[in-house]
């Protein structure tokens, strides 16, 4: 059985529109479709996808190419102070200061932009199973809440969640953060560290920001690495994709 290689482009909004298409263009280059393409209905709440036809037009190309959408939290920005466990605040804290919107909601909160940004994507003619929280971060009570909302999976950083049974896939990762410099190097010494479980895993997961992407050096590593995968004989899928086999 081939493994499989979960590609994601994050970040997907009308900020960085020129961005995502260039990592799209450099990503069927190499052959890497479908994808995940994970989008802010509501960038930092004032980029509304809906005022940006040529975002859409971009996203609905990739569906009917096979590519699927994820909603990626609806502000993609932090509201009030973190909650959650110790180690998501500290991770918060560290790693997500201004991003982690769903560690930093109630439950209401949650609930209703997750059917915001749901109505947002459907009024854009794109439907979504999937959500991943800004900076893989959230709540205790998120998984219970996407279950009761229809939603099918959770995207974590280490593991793609099914919400109805909790089944959960090990998904170790590599990748392109976008970062400043030194979180971005604290994310690809992480890549490093976790290339001998890559290396057994049946399951993959590729991930590329759009921020700075077109001119930096770390991307294009990124880049070729995937290629390699690919070239080995790694089988490009969506995360619904995969959630949905045995």
């Amino acid at each position: 059985m081939a493994r499989r290689v979960l590609v994601s482009v994050h970040d997907v909004a009308p900020a960085w529109v020129e961005e995502v298409r260039w990592l799209l263009r450099e990503l069927d280059a190499i052959g890497a479709r479908p994808r995940s393409l994970l989008v802010i209905p509501c960038h930092n709440g004032r980029d509304d996808l809906r005022r940006c036809p040529e975002l859409v037009e971009l996203l609905q190309v990739e569906v009917a190419n096979g590519s699927e959408i994820v909603l990626h939290g609806y502000t993609h920005a932090r509201a009030w102070r973190w909650r959650g466990d110790p180690l998501t605040v500290a991770r918060a804290a560290l790693f997500a200061r201004e991003v982690a919107e769903f560690a930093s909601l109630g439950w209401p909160e949650q609930r209703a932009r997750l059917i915001a940004g749901r109505e947002i994507l459907a009024a854009c003619g794109l439907e979504t199973t999937g959500f991943c929280p800004p900076g893989w971060l959230h709540t205790a009570e998120l998984p219970s809440l996407l279950a009761e909302l229809g939603f099918a999976y959770l995207v974590e950083m280490l593991f793609l969640v099914d919400v109805c049974d909790q089944r959960r896939l090990p998904t170790p990762w590599m990748g392109f953060m976008g970062t400043p410099w030194l979180h971005e190097g604290l994310a690809q010494l992480g890549a490093r560290l976790l290339a001998p479980w890559r290396a057994r895993a049946r399951t993959i997961s590729v991930f590329f920001h759009p921020q700075g992407a077109p001119d930096s050096p770390v991307c294009r590593r990124a880049l070729r690495e995937l290629a390699r995968e690919l070239e080995r004989g790694g089988e490009p899928s969506t995360y619904g994709a995969a959630i949905a086999l045995p």
